[in-house]
């Protein structure tokens, strides 16, 4: 008898990248980070590992423009959304897909003053 399991990976994406420049955040990666609307988010890049973080708050005297800027993907939801073209290809390239990667985060760490999210890229969760 041949069995398989209908699942097959029970784990959830705590983030997704798109090649259009959109990014899904989980409520969760938002609670950990402590995102805000308004707040821009950017990834760390060092010895093979990613890391996810507040890169600029929303209550910052910085003004302008910026990639990667957090919203809610719908009004009164703790799920965001960001646009960055740039960021997204990156880590599309990084994990050798073309349309769309969703990820976990791993472990909270502080790296240079900011608290931030491992980002598991060699085994992603799914990927088109």
């Amino acid at each position: 008898m041949n069995l398989s399991s209908i699942l097959g990976n029970t784990r959830r994406h705590d983030i997704s990248l798109f090649s259009n420049g959109r990014i899904d955040i989980t409520s969760g990666i938002v609670n950990t980070l402590g995102i805000r609307e308004g707040d821009v988010i950017d990834i760390m890049h060092g010895d093979g590992e990613f890391y996810l973080y507040v890169a600029v708050t929303a209550s910052s005297t910085s003004c302008g423009r910026h990639q990667a800027r957090c919203y809610p993907s719908k009004r009164g939801a703790r799920h965001f959304r960001a646009y960055s073209r740039r960021l997204c290809a990156a880590m599309l390239h990084e994990c050798r897909c073309s349309k769309r990667v969703d990820l976990a985060a791993g472990a909270t760490v502080c790296i240079n003053g900011h608290t931030a999210l491992h980002l598991i890229t060699r085994r992603p969760i799914s990927s088109l």
